[in-house]
């Protein structure tokens, strides 16, 4: 079966905001994917049968072995499992972090255990228990970058880094999306205000129609609030030469910012329904 996870993270709940929290989140952060319960359980999930699958699907064990683990029953039922994948594989699966323990304690518990090499906390910190596990899961990771970059990626650096550099991407490009619905830019120009002192305003104008400029708001994004509803126009219409035109007059502050193109029939309903359909398309909200 082919392996999902590189490592699954077996602990005492005791155990987690001390260390295995945080040595689990540097193993994401280096790239190593994690069967850790804060990260992979989800609400309604049987324990017992996501634990089994998280061994089953797991390259390797890593076992925090503390005196809370020693103590507790389902550490012990993911122990077996984890030694008899161990014997079934003929290869190493287990990898054992000493925390807080000594190795009478350990071989008290359980003598393989004990006589697996094993990383000890006492001088050694997440990160860098993090870095050597990595060497071990995931040694195309490792090789693949210098030692300093993997510790910014372990401590969070490099994402933190990347997320600030995403923010400033983020605050570049609202310069040029509608800020009510993140449509793009389609165009900024300007216009003589008055040709004879040269006077000139500019005007931006976004995909789902909403323009601004110089002179304040021109139109409303189909995602404000404000955008006028249909009912804000009174539909006026009149027969002309054997046609019907019918036309909006706004009758509330915020219609007057939309204008609409009038609609031409062969019947007084047809010019409606054609004025209606120019506020359809108006009022459609901007979709990338």
């Amino acid at each position: 079966m082919p392996k999902e996870w590189d490592v699954f993270v077996s602990h005492a709940s005791e155990d987690k905001e001390d260390f295995v929290r945080p040595l689990a989140q540097a193993l994401a952060q280096l790239g190593v994917k994690v069967w850790y319960d804060e990260f992979s359980l989800e609400v309604g999930d049987s324990l017992s049968r996501s634990i089994d699958e998280g061994l089953a699907i797991s390259s390797y064990g890593v076992v925090v072995v503390s005196p809370s683990f020693l103590q507790k029953r389902w550490p012990e039922r993911e122990l077996r499992g984890l030694v008899a994948r161990e014997v079934e594989a003929e290869q190493k699966v287990i990898l054992p972090i000493w925390f807080g323990v000594t190795k009478q304690e350990v071989l008290a518990f359980s003598p393989p255990l004990a006589d697996t090499i094993a990383i000890k906390t006492e001088e050694t910190d997440a990160e860098e228990i993090a870095l050597t596990l990595l060497k071990i899961v995931r040694p195309d990771i490792y090789n693949q970058h210098p030692r300093a970059d993997l510790e910014k990626m372990a401590s969070g650096e490099a994402l933190q880094k990347l997320q600030d550099e995403l923010e400033y991407v983020r605050e570049e490009l609202a310069e040029y999306q509608c800020p009510y619905c993140k449509a793009p830019l389609s165009s900024r120009g300007s216009y003589e205000l008055d040709a004879e002192i040269g006077v000139e305003v500019s005007i931006e104008t976004y995909a789902c129609g909403y323009s601004d400029g110089d002179e304040g708001l021109q139109r409303f994004c189909p995602s404000d609030p404000r955008f006028p509803k249909f009912e804000e126009f009174i539909m006026d219409t009149r027969e002309s030469d054997g046609q019907w035109i019918c036309y909006a007059r706004p009758i509330t502050k915020n219609a007057r910012y939309l204008s609409l193109m009038r609609g031409i029939g062969r019947s007084e309903q047809e010019a409606k329904d054609q004025l209606f359909h120019s506020y359809e398309r108006a009022a459609k909200k901007w979709t990338p």
